[in-house]
């Protein structure tokens, strides 16, 4: 289920980000500009949700918040995601 099925053209999360049964997985962590390794699974809710599984690293993380958007895919969640790979 953490495998990507859809390649990563499918930019679900932004550039290499595919689509696995019910979430992001990332394909190519250089090219997305991100800290997760890859096959990190990421998914966030319209209403202020958002998670991650890092699966090389060990690291889950689960972020609740009530702020709509931001909460999902704003600064604030690439600032909690910056902090917890900043500690690595």
């Amino acid at each position: 289920m953490m495998q990507d099925q859809t390649g990563p053209k499918a930019g679900t999360q932004g550039p290499r980000w595919g689509f696995g049964y019910g979430w992001a997985v990332l394909v190519d962590p250089a090219a997305a500009g991100t800290p997760h390794s890859k096959g990190t699974i990421q998914w966030g809710g319209a209403y202020g949700h958002d998670w991650f599984v890092d699966p090389v690293e060990n690291i889950t993380v689960v972020v609740l918040t009530n702020t709509a958007f931001e909460g999902m895919w704003g600064q604030f969640t690439r600032d909690v995601r910056d902090a917890i790979y900043a500690k690595r």
